[in-house]
């Protein structure tokens, strides 16, 4: 029972610290656990310390938070718990909406300074491919922000997120970022 105590604390903990928010300690630094795979790598070296190792090294569990559980039981407690003890120490939270993003690679160039293998052609091809490459990037990119802006808008519809409500019944008030924009 302890173990999944436990367990489920440092989930929430991920979902607090990690997807995206930010939390920003008395003196204005962000306090920073790493990214998605580091913060959970992070909460399980912490989790484990100190206990009988049942679990150590098995950062992935912690990896993505509450997403798989969170529809089961409302965490607004645990959070809230949490943001008792960060409103103690001068700590702060913002809320990060989350939202897809397209990154984009570019593809490296061969290019090894031979005058001799220059060709006209195969140059105004690869400018072309590169040409239909970013439109459908820019395309993509377009319906992405759009996806955002319509998940953003159906969220305005719904109830906060528990981290959101639980925020609100700590420091009562809305965190920054929240409703998201």
């Amino acid at each position: 029972m302890q173990e999944e105590l436990t367990e489920l604390i440092g989930l929430c903990l991920w979902d607090v610290f990690s997807d995206n928010h930010d939390v920003i300690a008395a003196d204005g630094r962000a306090v920073d656990i790493g990214s998605f795979r580091g913060a959970g790598a992070f909460l399980d070296e912490h989790v484990t310390r100190d206990q009988d190792r049942w679990r150590e090294g098995d950062y992935m569990r912690f990896y993505m938070g509450t997403v798989w559980l969170a529809r089961r039981a409302d965490l607004t407690p645990v959070y809230a718990m949490i943001f008792r003890r960060l409103r103690a120490v001068g700590a702060d939270w913002v809320y990060r909406f989350p939202q897809v993003f397209l990154t984009e690679f570019e593809p490296h160039d061969s290019d090894d300074g031979a005058p001799a293998s220059y060709s006209v052609s195969e140059s105004a091809v690869a400018e072309l491919e590169a040409q239909k490459r970013r439109a459908e990037t820019a395309r993509f990119r377009a319906e992405l922000e759009e996806a955002n802006a319509a998940a953003r808008e159906e969220a305005m519809d719904r109830e906060p997120p528990a981290t959101v409500r639980a925020y609100r019944q700590v420091f009562g008030r809305e965190p920054r970022g929240w409703p998201p924009a």
